[in-house]
């Protein structure tokens, strides 16, 4: 069954994220935090433009909705609460290839998989950076208290497609390319300037001494 095989054969690169994510570290900062959000957005905005595309063509007319399912809204959402304008945020430009629709389900899997922790970070979140979904915190909020039936809606339509199109073999290897290639973007591109204004950064301090008291 795809959905074993990828939760088996993804294992090891999705731990690899997960050991270097700080979103439930209690001395993360609001600006390292606020970093953090920067560069998921940097992935996200031009994987959601592929994704969209290939959506179009592959599966119009279909239940699944990616209209419903885009993080990047979220994200700017975020960003403008920081005070920040995502137009000089840079873009990664390593992304899993989506030339054929097995690779599209397996990035999906990826990212829609990336949801189901969402309501743990929220709430830590909430506790030790005063942060809600209407406050910086709306992308890993993300569908709320339909989380679990969204993401069983997806297992629904990624099984049916996947034994239709019998290719379950790169349906994995595109599911690791996606974890690959966001890791390599979160974590190893330190070096990359996101551009944060002053007024941001001061922004960030206001925001993080205000919810320490």
């Amino acid at each position: 069954m795809i959905l074993k095989r990828l939760r088996e054969e993804t294992f090891r690169n999705h731990s690899a994220i997960e050991s270097q994510m700080p979103l439930l570290d209690p001395t993360m900062s609001l600006e390292a935090y606020y970093d953090l959000l920067s560069r998921f957005w940097g992935y996200y905005a031009p994987l959601e433009d592929r994704l969209m595309n290939r959506i179009a063509v592959y599966w119009p007319g279909k239940d699944y909705l990616w209209s419903e399912r885009e993080k990047t809204p979220l994200l700017t959402l975020d960003l403008q609460s920081f005070g920040t304008s995502t137009a000089l945020l840079p873009k990664c430009t390593e992304l899993p290839q989506l030339d054929r629709p097995a690779q599209v389900l397996g990035c999906l899997y990826v990212v829609e998989g990336a949801t189901l922790g969402g309501q743990i970070i929220s709430k830590h979140l909430n506790t030790n950076l005063s942060l809600t979904c209407d406050s910086g915190a709306a992308f890993f909020h993300g569908y709320g208290v339909t989380t679990g039936t969204q993401w069983q809606s997806f297992r629904h339509f990624l099984t049916s497609e996947a034994e239709q199109l019998n290719q379950d073999d790169e349906i994995i290897i595109s599911a690791n390319a996606t974890f690959s290639t966001l890791a390599q973007w979160l974590f190893h591109n330190k070096s990359q300037s996101l551009f944060v204004k002053t007024e941001t950064l001061s922004h960030l301090r206001l925001k993080e001494s205000t919810s320490i008291q």
